[in-house]
């Protein structure tokens, strides 16, 4: 990124990066899985990862060959969702960042691939940190996002809702899954993936196919001054 770039709004993913769901996920798609024998592979759940709900979900029934539809699977899968969503807990750094960056007035919006009705159980308890984000937030089946990641829909459409005068090189993109870096990039965005080694097949791995302008393995290690932004208090 060059020294005289200054960001001046941050977009964040919301699932496994805001809130650990991913573990959720996993439960509740063994439980669906049990019946029929089966485990959830790490390598689908990577390819599932950051993806909107019927994409993820055509991956999971391809991959393990179930004997579902996606309407099927999809009636199965919401009942426990609204029930297990509601127990997401913020991933580490992140009530320090976003409280940081609303103090010090720097626009912060979240893009989500998750449809509305899911943002509001899986943020329920979180209402003190999400309200901080004011109106700026952008699901996955708003009417401005026409294609899911990794095309650059949502992330322009937060843009758009931040500040009519953001530009793409303005915005500093936060995401744990490869396709919303994908996403990002395709915005023109700098992003920083934050690369949760629980879900990756090789956890040493710096893998350049994300093309992320930076690595972390928590939002506790992000730096703001990096990007123009305001330091944390010592």
């Amino acid at each position: 990124m060059p020294a005289t770039q200054r960001i001046k709004a941050c977009i964040f993913d919301m699932d496994g990066l805001l809130l650990d769901t991913e573990t959720i996920y996993s439960v509740v798609t063994n439980k669906i899985l049990e019946p029929y024998g089966k485990a959830f592979p790490l390598e689908t759940k990577i390819k599932m990862m950051g993806r909107d709900v019927r994409a993820a979900t055509d991956i999971l029934l391809t991959d393990l060959e179930l004997p579902l539809t996606f309407e099927e699977y999809d009636i199965k899968a919401t009942e426990l969702k609204e029930v297990f969503f509601r127990e997401a807990q913020l991933m580490p750094g992140v009530e320090r960042l976003i409280r940081h960056l609303a103090d010090h007035s720097v626009p912060i919006a979240v893009a989500t691939s998750s449809a509305k009705s899911m943002f509001l159980i899986k943020t329920d308890k979180h209402g003190a940190v999400f309200d901080l984000f004011g109106s700026n937030i952008t699901c996955g089946d708003d009417p401005e996002v026409k294609r899911s990641k990794p095309s650059p829909d949502i992330f322009l459409a937060a843009m758009a809702r931040l500040d009519s005068s953001l530009r793409p090189q303005d915005c500093l993109v936060f995401e744990d899954a490869s396709n919303g870096i994908e996403a990002a990039n395709n915005a023109q965005m700098s992003s920083i993936w934050v690369h949760d080694t629980r879900f990756s097949l090789d956890p040493s791995s710096e893998s350049a196919a994300h093309a992320a302008t930076e690595r972390i393995t928590t939002l506790e290690d992000f730096v703001p001054e990096k990007y123009g932004l305001p330091p944390f208090k010592k």
